[in-house]
């Protein structure tokens, strides 16, 4: 198992820390059986987050977002 660092700005931790919290319960096994706990990973997200800046970060995109 290796390791690799991304850089990730306190809206993208928080987009992820919002798609964690949607898993259900079928998906969150799954991903446990191939992956590792998502509520291991979702706690520590969570603290990196809670430690960040959270004002606001303008968003310079090419594409207008699909949501």
């Amino acid at each position: 198992m290796t390791e690799t660092q991304v850089n990730l700005n306190v809206h993208e931790i928080g987009v992820i820390l919002s798609a964690l919290q949607l898993l259900t319960s079928r998906d969150e096994n799954q991903i446990a059986k191939e992956y590792g706990s998502a509520s291991t990973l979702h706690n520590r997200l969570r603290e990196v987050y809670d430690n960040m800046d959270q004002t606001s970060v303008s968003f310079r995109y090419d594409v207008e977002p699909s949501f």
